[in-house]
């Protein structure tokens, strides 16, 4: 990659990447209401619930790996390099043959009870859009080397593949009876894969950096693949195993022991739950990824800059985090500190405010044909739980992204006990407490601080040794007083970025949302008192009024919160925004 992009660009990439999505997943968001109104809940549950979760699983352990390992290594510079690495991008669609496997031997041994319409039919549509997937996955490892370009492109593409796939499932769904809907779910799912084919296609046929991969292999200085590809593919993908496990445990386990009308409320309390997932955290911890990534590589970079450090480090492997250069790492603390201060705040809007509207949203969008089902407490539990995803999503991107061998093994070891932890949990929640599938969320939120507190220990590290690195090579500088008052100007800065009380609201704001969490539960129960336990007595525009008025009151909480927030950093976001404009007067 050329160059290392700084802090501020990632925000930006993030930024352009959150509104590229906005209007595809919003307008596939309107889609999806109108295909819930029409799938029952059983159909809906196992096509989330199962079918995704099986084509998700056997896709991130194929490829999640070399995904990773492409975006922290720098591309080739040399003729017989670019070949190999050219080449290490195809291992994903190498092991194809294994999905092909999974999807056959979950044919045989995995089929719900009762056995729905078409599942088998469904099941390989599922199949044929995941060996799709993997047979052009080196067009996409292609547009992650030239993130900085590309990127928007690609967003655009995933926006399309996402509306087609919600149009495809629709209209097949009003096509055929409830019993056979299923079917629509394999159909939109197809229609995805193959859109996402042909947009990353033109992408790079249209491009006049990026050259499409040839599906031949040849040897060339006595190996088929990029060494450093393969390598750190084979160690990511390790941790990945377990990883992938604890991140759909709480599928596999509804999926596994729950109903077909327990699946459908979870999935539909997931689908609403994880929408802002998709739509804010999942573009920042995209753009996250690639920054931290250009990080590492820029830190391998520098540490082999000369003769001697390149010999060393091919002599054996590292030991700890290469150091990155000081502006690079002082870019990374500041970017690392403005998505932390982002998600505290988020998290009062999340644990004070959104509980108290799970129910009347699912009423307004769904009827109570899905308010009064399992979904409603699922969806306020959910609620609660996206903080512990956002840091989860953030610091595991950064651990990702730079950690070094030998700590990714240390984190595969990790994911073991989190698995434990979550197993212990999920026995005390459901199996103790017979909290059922709300137990689930609880349990995959002990699961995720377990993994956010390992991820945040190396971070506290990784910085930590990085700046005692830096102050022993400003100790031996011979000469120049200036320069040296400015590193330990950048340093302290580093260290003052990173500090608790530099991403964390404000005493007020936090009395204010606490405020405003009150009264929006106290308005709340007025509401399940007019309208769940009234059984719609005054009508649907009583209830349509009731609705409005629970919602004004929400609105105005917010909007009192989000006042609070301006007036305690309103230098900094004045500072924020002059910077902006200034960057595009000088672009």
């Amino acid at each position: 990659m050329a160059g290392t992009p700084s802090g501020s660009s990632a925000l930006g990439a993030g930024a352009s990447l959150f509104v590229l999505q906005l209007g595809s997943r919003l307008f596939s968001f309107a889609l999806n209401q109108l295909l819930l109104r029409s799938t029952a809940p059983q159909a809906f549950g196992i096509a989330t619930i199962q079918l995704d979760t099986l084509m998700a699983t056997v896709l991130f352990l194929v490829r999640e790996g070399i995904r990773g390992a492409v975006v922290r290594t720098r591309k080739a510079d040399t003729p017989n390099a670019v070949i190999l690495q050219r080449q290490a991008l195809l291992l994903p669609t190498l092991f194809s043959p294994l999905a092909a496997l999974a999807f056959f031997l979950y044919s045989r041994f995995v089929v719900p009870t009762p056995h729905p319409a078409y599942y088998k039919t469904t099941l390989a549509l599922y199949g044929l859009s995941t060996l799709a997937e993997l047979v052009f996955e080196p067009l996409y490892l292609r547009t992650l080397q030239d993130w900085q370009t590309i990127t928007s492109k690609r967003v655009k593409v995933e926006g399309l593949a996402m509306l087609t796939k919600a149009i495809g499932t629709l209209v097949t769904v009003r096509l055929v009876s409830e019993d056979e809907a299923l079917l629509g779910y394999g159909i939109g799912q197809l229609v995805y894969s193959l859109t996402i084919w042909a947009g990353l296609a033109w992408i790079l046929r249209s491009s006049t950096s990026t050259q499409s991969p040839s599906l031949s292999l040849r040897k060339v200085d006595g190996r088929f693949f990029d060494q450093g590809i393969t390598e750190l593919g084979w160690v990511l993908t390790k941790q990945s195993v377990v990883k992938q496990l604890l991140t759909e445990a709480d599928k596999l386990a509804i999926g596994r022991f729950g109903s077909t009308a327990d699946m459908g409320g979870y999935a539909v309390a997931l689908n609403y739950g994880s929408f802002v997932a998709r739509l804010l955290f999942q573009p920042l911890e995209e753009s996250s990824r690639l920054y931290f990534s250009s990080l590492a590589s820029t830190s391998v970079h520098e540490s082999a800059s000369s003769p001697q450090k390149a010999a060393a480090s091919t002599a054996r492997p590292a030991t700890k985090p290469a150091r990155p250069p000081l502006p690079a790492l002082a870019s990374a603390a500041s970017y690392l500190r403005l998505l932390l201060l982002l998600y505290t705040h988020l998290t009062l809007i999340f644990i004070f405010l959104a509980p108290a509207y799970t129910t009347p949203l699912l009423h307004l969008l769904l009827g109570p044909r899905w308010s009064r089902t399992s979904a409603s407490p699922i969806l306020r539990t959910y609620a609660l739980s996206l903080p512990f995803l956002a840091f989860n999503g953030l610091t595991e991107a950064f651990f990702q992204s730079v950690a070094p061998a030998h700590w990714i093994q240390r984190g595969a070891a990790w994911m073991v006990v989190c698995a434990a932890g979550f197993a212990v949990s999920v026995w005390v929640t459901i199996g103790r407490w017979g909290m059922g599938a709300e137990g689930l969320v609880v349990a995959n939120c002990v699961n995720m601080a377990m993994r956010t507190a390992f991820s945040t220990v190396f971070m506290v590290r990784y910085f930590g040794e990085a700046l005692r690195s830096e102050e022993k090579g400003a100790t031996g500088e011979a000469e120049g007083e200036e320069p040296g008052q400015g590193r330990q100007k950048e340093r302290r800065r580093i260290a003052d970025n990173l500090k608790w009380r530099a991403w964390t609201p404000s005493v007020a704001t936090v009395v204010v949302f606490v405020a405003g969490g009150i009264v929006c539960r106290r308005s709340e129960a007025v509401w399940t008192e007019r309208v769940m336990l009234g059984n719609g007595a005054g009508g649907r525009k009583d209830d349509l009024m009731e609705t409005g008025k629970h919602i004004a009151v929400g609105a105005v909480a917010g909007l009192i919160g989000l006042a609070t927030i301006f007036l305690s950093h309103q230098h900094e976001i004045r500072q924020a925004l002059a910077a902006r404009r200034d960057r595009r007067k000088t672009e």
